[in-house]
């Protein structure tokens, strides 16, 4: 490696400045809409899904806190009094976005109970629940994340945001893969086209055109998820896989590929941060679309109580 240096390209460079910058406004005055439209609702008439987007909310504007910090050193050699700065950044940015995905992965699993079982749903959710199910998330995201600065935070601080010596451990890279992506993304995929084709079935049946919002606006959200988080974890593989391959060759076909692994990871690092400023938009407007209304029969029920029996997500509109 003495004689390849991985950094990253102009083009990278200005790539990321041009998505972080627009990412950085709108993710933090859309998150910041929503958690002040929903903390006015009164304590009553919030319901569980206000309480899963509300902390999905809090771990996007927290992480998008990182990114004007992230963007002044992501190309600067860190000095030495900042190490500590740099561990309580990607602390925070790797905790949110993981915590993120999780909590994307646990909204999905609501709409599939409350369009495909509509009458148990009322029996097993509820905002009690549902801050039971999130503060597991936080807890299990917060104990797993020591893991990082364990084994591998020491390793390489020449700079804060990118690892120019040294790869994360395959351990790690392969519990981020398989725990941090793929095990969410398969059960959002099974729940995201189990619920299209249980609302495509029923389009005769009740509005169609709100069946047809519900189902456009899952498609989208599954797509969001793949692009925003797909490219970031096969970056992590990629990078390993090439760096350890070539870890002691330093010609200048093995500095290439080394150098297009290392940029390819960060573009894909740059899309997952606009899953950020996407999130706010796509679920404030799956709960003014109401999942429930698209499916459920009982036309007398109020909708939006916070209650044992609610199965609502947003406040009520006739059906």
């Amino acid at each position: 490696m003495s004689n390849c240096t991985l950094k990253i390209y102009p083009i990278v460079e200005n790539l990321q400045k041009a998505t972080s910058i627009p990412t950085f406004i709108f993710g933090v005055l859309g998150n910041i809409y929503v958690l002040v439209m929903f903390c006015r609702r009164p304590r009553a008439k919030w319901t569980y899904m206000n309480i899963y987007i509300t902390n999905m909310a809090i771990a996007d504007g927290t992480l998008l806190m990182t990114m004007p910090v992230k963007i002044h050193y992501y190309s600067r050699t860190l000095e030495e009094h900042l190490k500590g700065l740099c561990n309580f950044v990607l602390w925070v940015y790797y905790v949110n976005m993981y915590v993120s995905i999780f909590l994307i992965t646990a909204i999905s699993v609501v709409r599939y109970v409350a369009i495909k079982y509509p009458m148990k749903a009322r029996s097993i959710f509820s905002c009690k629940k549902a801050l039971v199910v999130c503060a597991l998330i936080w807890f299990i995201i917060l104990a797993i994340s020591p893991i990082y600065f364990i084994s591998d935070s020491d390793n390489d601080k020449t700079m804060c945001f990118q690892r120019v010596k040294s790869t994360l451990s395959l351990i790690f890279v392969l519990l981020l893969i398989i725990v941090g992506f793929l095990v969410p993304f398969l059960i959002m995929m099974f729940c995201s086209i189990t619920v299209v084709c249980t609302l495509s079935k029923q389009l005769d049946i009740g509005t169609r055109s709100e069946k047809i919002q519900c189902m456009f606006i899952i498609v989208a959200n599954l797509i969001v998820f793949v692009v925003c988080f797909l490219p970031v974890h096969l970056g992590y593989i990629v990078k390993y896989i090439v760096q350890n391959k070539y870890e002691n060759l330093v010609d200048n076909d093995s500095c290439h590929y080394k150098l297009v692994a290392h940029n390819f990871l960060h573009i894909a690092i740059f899309l997952s941060n606009m899953n950020c400023g996407l999130d706010c938009f796509c679920y404030f407007f799956a709960t003014k679309t109401s999942w429930n209304m698209c499916c459920m029969k009982d036309t007398d029920k109020t909708e939006g109580e916070c209650d044992n029996n609610t199965v609502s997500d947003a406040v009520s509109t006739p059906k």
